[in-house]
């Protein structure tokens, strides 16, 4: 623990690290500003309007609303809601289906998955559909608006900033003694050699607490000026939800019965996992590359080799072997917005993130242990 305090101290008061979150806390702010007042006033409108009357739109829901005092926004309100019916009744996945395999005409290994999958996903459809969870409110009309806002640039946003502070803990702590020309005189014991697994384990817990500072200093401010209280218990496939993938709407379907705030929990906690991948991603770069500047080098072009791969494989049309790079940390960021639904084209098996963030901590953490074993024995004078 002594020796990690320590490695905490030379991340800690190296000036570019702060500058660089002040920045980011800067580009948060001018985001958590827009120019839609006016949508943030519906939004807020609309969650009391659900913490007054429940999430449910239900005849005692709509009679409620006819009573409130009128106002534009719920003039709005009040014509989206009437006449609504439970969209996920009859909902068939084989559109869906019949959809990526006109897409994936050629591969027919590829057309096989996407098959099964949305077989899977039929039951998910019929479970919401008995359950009524499209007849939750969330935020009404401006549900879908709201949420790719919070979870497709905001989160997002977040998410890479917290990503390249991951990268930015790794290879300085990794490369520090590199740096500052003592690593000769460290690595001369075994003790000494020692210390760079202690370093790669305080730059994942300053990573993941550098993470947690920026999502409270940016989602904090956001919950002050968008009022979630009445529709924490909304559902977030809400028929007023939708996901979109290829130009191709479709209800917003998830693997397991998602309110908004177990939803917006669950995003918390998966970033959080995105971003021990990375670090542990530029910890093995600065252990296998002596020079880190070279490392950061490295690390990016192996982040944009994967995404060059992802895109040459779908252009070439072997949609097999694109699927299988949807797993790699690059594609999985990619498709933040998409998170515990079926993804679509970037989705090959259910809980795709969930699976593919486990297989990525799992992988990465077998090369950073490979790393440290390598770098233990090799010669570094």
């Amino acid at each position: 623990m002594r020796l990690a305090v320590w490695e905490w101290r030379k991340l800690f008061r190296l000036p570019a690290l702060w500058v660089f979150v002040g920045l980011c806390l800067a580009l948060n702010g001018l985001l958590l500003s827009p120019p839609s007042a006016m949508d943030r006033s519906f939004f807020n409108d609309t969650s009391a309007d659900a913490a007054a009357l429940g999430q449910r739109v239900d005849e005692e829901f709509l009679t409620g609303l006819e009573a409130l005092p009128d106002t534009e926004n719920r003039t709005i309100l009040r014509q989206y809601v009437t006449g609504l019916e439970n969209t996920l009744e009859g909902y068939d996945t084989q559109e869906l289906t019949n959809f990526y395999q006109s897409l994936m005409a050629g591969d027919s290994l590829a057309q096989r998955w996407m098959a099964w999958k949305y077989d899977l996903l039929q039951e998910r459809v019929d479970h919401l559909a008995q359950t009524g969870a499209a007849l939750d409110l969330y935020a009404g009309p401006i549900t879908h608006d709201s949420h790719q806002y919070l979870y497709n640039t905001l989160f997002r946003v977040l998410l890479t900033e917290s990503v390249l502070l991951g990268l930015l803990c790794a290879l300085y702590l990794v490369g520090y003694e590199g740096l500052s020309g003592t690593q000769s005189l460290t690595c001369s014991s075994r003790t000494g050699r020692g210390l760079w697994r202690s370093k790669t384990l305080a730059a994942l817990a300053a990573a993941l607490g550098l993470y947690a500072l920026l999502a409270l200093l940016t989602l904090g401010p956001y919950l002050l000026l968008w009022d979630y209280g009445g529709i924490w218990d909304s559902s977030v496939s809400s028929q007023f939800n939708y996901f979109v993938d290829m130009l191709y709407s479709r209800p917003f379907l998830t693997w397991t019965d998602f309110t908004v705030g177990s939803y917006f929990a669950a995003m918390i906690a998966a970033g959080g996992g995105l971003v021990a991948i990375f670090t542990l991603m530029g910890a093995v770069a600065g252990l296998l590359i002596r020079h880190t500047y070279g490392a950061a080098i490295a690390a990016a072009a192996f982040c944009a080799l994967l995404l060059g791969l992802s895109s040459a494989l779908a252009n070439l049309g072997m949609w097999s072997a694109y699927l299988l790079t949807t797993f790699s940390p690059v594609c999985l960021w990619l498709a933040i917005n998409g998170w515990f639904t079926e993804l679509g084209q970037s989705g090959l098996v259910p809980w795709q993130e969930t699976v593919g963030l486990a297989l990525n901590l799992l992988i990465w953490a077998g090369l950073v242990l490979l790393a440290l074993r390598r770098f233990g024995r090799k010669d570094v004078a």
